[in-house]
């Protein structure tokens, strides 16, 4: 095994996880900080989200504007839909993300990108690699229940994170070091949660678990060089009025995860590629 080499080209993979993917922005200032160039961004939800505004060479911009917003903020943002089709429409968060970055091609970006949604009635990921990025975020943050699914060629397209919530496996540039950053991690202590649940809570943590045992097998079996874990209760998903806490939280996490996984695991020719 060889030590890191910073200089060498990065493929930054960022996961979905609501207002916990602020974090994101924090993990994108410490490998900048570090030295690391991030030649490839592959992203899902809100990782689709500040992945597109680093590859617009906006996401010091959009973190800007995250700190800004107040719980007030935030809900003036929801733009309320037919509860029949989900709680949101979602384009009125996209509207005013335009104050921090235009919608472009994608092919005409100065870097790789990727943003993954989820074909629901094929059971299947869709992956975005060209045309209006604001498309792709679009529908890769349409998270069941919550933003309307997206109708894109023949097929409704939600959240990518439903099926892969760190999309580790679309990474394209096999010579890069692989970083993810996995919104997953086990929580936080939180004294004796689970028997203060009610149904619906516990139906929730349910479906938290699932995802932290898929994310985890994810990284197990593509095993990027380096991983970021996030708590999964260290935010929840509309709690973006505490940007400023949750990127110097990605920072510091970033940090830390650099010293500690030193070396990278598993030469990259060893590496399972996406089918």
């Amino acid at each position: 095994m060889k030590a890191a080499n910073k200089q060498q080209k990065v493929s930054l993979v960022l996961g979905s996880g609501g207002a916990r993917g602020i974090t994101q922005i924090g993990v994108i200032q410490c490998l900048e900080e570090q030295g690391f160039i991030v030649d490839e961004v592959v992203g899902c939800s809100i990782g689709a989200l500040v992945g597109a505004a680093y590859a617009c060479r906006r996401v010091q911009e959009l973190g800007d504007w995250m700190k800004t917003l107040t719980k007030t903020q935030v809900f003036k943002l929801m733009d309320f839909s037919n509860p029949r089709y989900g709680l949101l429409k979602g384009a009125r968060v996209l509207n005013t993300l335009h104050q921090v970055f235009d919608d472009v091609n994608i092919e005409d970006l100065p870097l790789r990108y990727t943003a993954v949604a989820t074909d629901l009635e094929r059971e299947e990921e869709v992956l975005f690699r060209e045309g209006s990025i604001y498309a792709a975020i679009r529908a890769s943050i349409a998270i069941p229940g919550v933003f309307t699914g997206v109708s894109w060629s023949n097929r409704f397209l939600v959240d990518g994170g439903v099926l892969n919530p760190v999309p580790v496996n679309h990474v394209s540039k096999k010579e890069n070091i692989v970083i993810a950053v996995n919104l997953d991690g086990i929580p936080a202590k939180d004294d004796g949660l689970v028997p203060k649940l009610n149904p619906v809570a516990l139906l929730q943590e349910s479906y938290y678990a699932m995802r932290r045992r898929l994310s985890r097998l994810t990284l197990e079996l593509y095993k990027p060089h380096y991983t970021i874990t996030v708590p999964h209760n260290s935010a929840g998903i509309w709690d973006f009025h505490r940007s400023k806490e949750l990127i110097d939280m990605g920072y510091n996490l970033t940090e830390q995860a650099l010293k500690s996984q030193h070396q990278l695991k598993l030469p990259l020719e060893s590496r399972p590629t996406a089918g």
